[in-house]
């Protein structure tokens, strides 16, 4: 049996209401394809840092590198709100060593990629990255991350899933078996995988471990 693999996600993925409309994006493949490999670790930005559900939707308002969290009717600023609650939730999550971690897609507090930052002069970038989403990434910049939206493209996908068993394999490594004899068998099993991608990036790796090509 494999060691399911323990990853992040927005908790509305999983069918939870937590959006601000009080619905949920509930996504079939996470839940009942790749959930058959993963430990999910649901995270809802934006009820826990305090909102309510329903409640009155946010954007991103400002500067595309550093935003506001702000309502978009009564314009009340979440910023403070949600970034404290952050700083205690990655200092959670550090605790539960994840190999990956999928966000919810257009969410400005989740999204990963293109989201809208609505600027002081009327403007409207799709350059923005969610608040929660931003600040995980700078935490852990080694663990995969993806949207959900995109993993409807197989491409991505299999790119995806394939750096989450790696980076599970790697960590397995970390925890038990940090020798040389350890990074040699690691190289020795992951062989085909790696010349799938680069026969020259094999023969360098295999030069800095010693392991014949």
């Amino acid at each position: 049996m494999l060691e399911p693999i323990k990853l992040g996600i927005s908790s509305c993925l999983l069918g939870n209401r937590v959006r601000y409309d009080g619905n949920h994006s509930h996504d079939r493949f996470l839940t009942q394809t790749l959930g058959l490999f993963a430990e999910y670790v649901p995270v809802c930005p934006e009820v826990e840092c305090g909102m309510p559900v329903p409640r009155e939707s946010v954007r991103l308002v400002g500067a595309p590198e550093n935003p506001r969290l702000v309502t978009r009717e009564t314009g009340i600023d979440k910023t403070d709100q949600m970034k404290a609650w952050i700083e205690g939730r990655l200092k959670d999550l550090e605790k539960e060593n994840l190999c990956g971690f999928i966000f919810r897609s257009k969410s400005p507090s989740s999204g990963l990629y293109r989201i809208k930052v609505y600027g002081d002069d009327g403007t409207v970038r799709k350059t923005g990255r969610g608040l929660f989403a931003r600040a995980f990434t700078d935490r852990f910049p080694r663990i995969p991350v993806e949207e959900a939206g995109r993993l409807n493209d197989p491409g991505l996908r299999e790119n995806f899933i394939e750096n989450l068993f790696s980076f599970q394999r790697w960590r397995n490594l970390v925890d038990t078996n940090q020798t040389l004899g350890g990074l040699v068998d690691f190289h020795t099993r992951n062989k085909l995988l790696i010349l799938s991608h680069s026969q020259e990036q094999y023969r360098k790796l295999g030069r800095l471990v010693k392991v014949d090509p």
